[in-house]
């Protein structure tokens, strides 16, 4: 039997990259209108002008874009959304879910408004997540999509992948207290990593079964399993230096 590749293979197949910058962020943008609007209809076509799909949170993210390095081609993206400090000012689960959040002391608005934010906009596209022979699955990968034998098993780390990348991000905004909405299953899933969420809201129907989970920034650094925190520190390392442009970047994908 052929054993797994180790989580920090990844880096050597993709690029994590800082998208705060107008046109890599425009790259997440189209990402996840064909996620989320071509590919699962969660978005309408009209509220997706020039094939992006964007909103007021965007400006008040940190972005991150994972870059496929054979092709150039976008392989994922996330973003940390920081809660603002002015009155009424919400994270985007307190003005879509605030119904469902029913824990009594972890809620954004009873944590301090400059310690808080929210894990959102997770995207992966199909090529990148679906194992032959399967249906739709977060983590999976599509068959034939690359020649090299080593890289396609590394596909179902990506997902997994984006959610290290997010904690880098919480940890450069200096943010502590750390919101997302999800199905409960992938926080099982994550909590076998040592990422361990705390449920804080009623599932809802909210682009299929999904609650409001909480996880402290510390906890999540200092849990991590030790193949996981190697990629993690790598991928850190990956985000805190500034992205630089391909020479032909702007292209005309969107």
């Amino acid at each position: 039997m052929t054993s797994q590749p180790q989580p920090e293979t990844l880096r050597h197949y993709f690029r994590f990259l800082p998208a705060n910058d107008t046109e890599y962020l425009r790259q997440v943008q189209h990402l996840r209108y064909q996620v989320y609007c071509r590919e699962f209809g969660f978005e309408r076509e009209e509220d997706c002008p020039g094939q992006l799909e964007q909103d007021r949170y965007d400006t008040a993210a940190h972005h991150c874009l994972l870059q496929h390095r054979r092709t150039g081609g976008a392989a994922g993206c996330v973003r940390v959304v920081e809660r603002g400090q002015r009155p009424g000012d919400r994270l985007p689960l307190e003005e879509f879910c605030s119904d469902s959040l029913t824990h009594p002391l972890l809620h954004p608005s009873r944590l301090p408004a400059h310690m808080v934010c929210e894990v959102s906009r997770l995207a992966v596209p199909e090529q990148f997540r679906r194992r032959a022979g399967e249906r739709l699955s977060p983590f999976g990968k599509q068959e034939g999509l690359v020649r090299n034998e080593e890289e396609p098993r590394t596909y179902p780390m990506i997902g997994m992948a984006m959610f290290l990348a997010a904690t880098a991000l919480v940890g450069f905004s200096g943010r502590q207290h750390v919101f997302a909405m999800m199905e409960p299953k992938l926080a099982r899933l994550l909590a076998r990593t040592g990422l361990r969420f705390t449920q804080v809201g009623e599932v809802m129907d909210y682009h299929g079964p999904r609650a409001a989970f909480y996880i402290n920034h510390r906890d999540a650094e200092r849990n991590m399993q030790p193949p996981l925190r190697r990629l993690y520190l790598g991928i850190r390392q990956d985000l805190a230096v500034p992205a630089e442009f391909p020479a032909a970047a702007s292209g005309g994908s969107h």
